[in-house]
């Protein structure tokens, strides 16, 4: 059996007035924190919600992570925890704990 692995590919990522690079592969927060932009975080695993963002405009998807940290009502108007967010395409970001 083969193991199934995702082409990578690159985007960009605006967050307000700064723009980084992330891949399919990486995680928003571990993106902007490589190119030294300081998102507010805590655990870095989806518990916390310290690193709630809104995505404006782009394609994304999101791993697990608390229901506590991101309730549904959330989730559905777009917000997403930067370390559980994956790029599908270039994304517009604001950044909530700023």
């Amino acid at each position: 059996m083969k193991a199934v692995t995702k082409k990578q590919r690159m985007y960009e990522i605006t967050f307000d007035q700064e723009t980084v690079g992330c891949s399919n592969n990486s995680n928003i927060l571990a993106a902007a924190r490589r190119n030294f932009l300081k998102l507010p975080y805590g655990c870095f695993s989806g518990g916390c919600g310290m690193c709630k963002i809104k995505i404006v405009a782009g394609d994304y998807e999101v791993g697990l992570s608390s229901k506590a940290a991101l309730p549904d009502n959330e989730r559905e108007k777009g917000y997403a925890l930067a370390c559980k967010t994956y790029p599908l395409s270039d994304l517009m970001v604001r950044v909530m704990g700023r």
